[in-house]
């Protein structure tokens, strides 16, 4: 009579398992909702005050790349036709334009960030995700504070764009870049814009707005009003990357282990030890209600995967009681 007790509860630990587990399933299916999975459980809204800060006081949290950049990196930087009187625009742009000036066809790299560069370079692929990693690294190797943005076109998922933002001394402000789609923009006076200036004036004043192309062949816009629309539509949903921190997460042993098997795996790897990089939601009203429903799936995943620690050791304990008690009766 004990046997069939103890097979009836390990029967229903086990569908209380998969039942959970092909909920959490539906919830990252397809490969946008993956990401927006992903994207809950490494965000956080954002104040205003969390934007619009300089290098020299860079959040106490957002991490900060420090490491001495890869000999390829420097090798890469080496070969670039710089002099100390350039700005930092200036030696950036010189980067993007010898990375643009070749073929390319697309489609995703997600590895390291040497393995990246390399396959951009090499092979011409790569998604707007992988250029700015990569150009993340090349800012740091040219010694220029650099930021990563994102954008989402459907509630924080997987389907937007990211882009860099570099801060120029000389300029003495950030200034938005588009390196995969190679342009940056200005004012009607020539004024290269940050980010939220970019977003400022796309809601109060288009016409001010003026698209400097890095490069003609690689523009990745029928024209400068698709390219626009294109982050008119996004902005709303915008949010800021809270690390730089490529080189680091890159040596980082056991993200070089998981990585050598799925990205997936070290993504899950990465959030369970505190170092993925995180995300900060900047406070648009158009996108309030977006927010709220993606703190909802943060809290509905977390309730998952601890439903499923609880139930894992409930079954571990229901086989261990099931073992003591077969030994104790012969």
């Amino acid at each position: 009579m004990n046997k069939k007790r103890y097979f009836l509860q390990l029967g229903l630990v086990t569908l209380g398992i998969v039942v959970s587990c092909t909920y959490l399933f539906t919830l990252a299916t397809p490969s946008e909702e993956a990401a927006r999975v992903r994207n809950s459980l490494v965000h956080e809204p954002g104040k205003i005050e969390d934007f619009s800060w300089s290098p020299s006081t860079f959040p106490a949290d957002f991490k900060v790349e420090t490491q001495t950049p890869p000999l390829y990196f420097q090798q890469f930087i080496n070969s670039l036709p710089t002099d100390p009187g350039m700005s930092e625009m200036d030696k950036f742009l010189l980067a993007a334009q010898k990375i643009l000036d070749r073929n390319r066809r697309g489609g995703p790299i997600q590895s390291n960030t040497v393995d990246a560069l390399k396959k951009i370079q090499n092979e011409g692929i790569g998604w707007c995700s992988d250029y700015t990693q990569v150009f993340n690294g090349i800012a740091h190797a040219l010694n220029i504070p650099v930021r990563e943005w994102g954008m989402s076109f459907d509630r924080y998922n997987g389907d937007g764009h990211a882009f860099n933002e570099i801060y120029d001394q000389q300029l003495d402000k950030w200034v938005f870049i588009d390196t995969f789609n190679a342009f940056f923009v200005t004012n009607q006076e020539g004024q290269p814009l940050s980010v939220l200036e970019f977003r400022q004036l796309l809601d109060t004043d288009r016409n001010q707005l003026v698209i400097q192309k890095i490069s003609q062949a690689q523009f990745g816009f029928q024209n400068d009003t698709v390219a626009l629309d294109y982050y008119q539509r996004g902005m709303p949903q915008l949010f800021l990357i809270w690390a730089n921190d490529v080189f680091s997460y890159d040596a980082n042993p056991l993200i070089q282990l998981t990585g050598s098997f799925s990205r997936m795996a070290e993504q899950i790897t990465g959030i369970l030890l505190g170092i993925n990089q995180e995300i900060r939601l900047y406070p648009d009203p158009d996108s309030a209600q977006q927010q709220k429903e993606l703190l909802s799936l943060k809290y509905t995943v977390i309730f998952i995967i601890v439903l499923n620690a609880a139930l894992g050791t409930l079954f571990l304990l229901i086989l261990f009681r099931m073992f003591n008690n077969r030994m104790s009766h012969g």
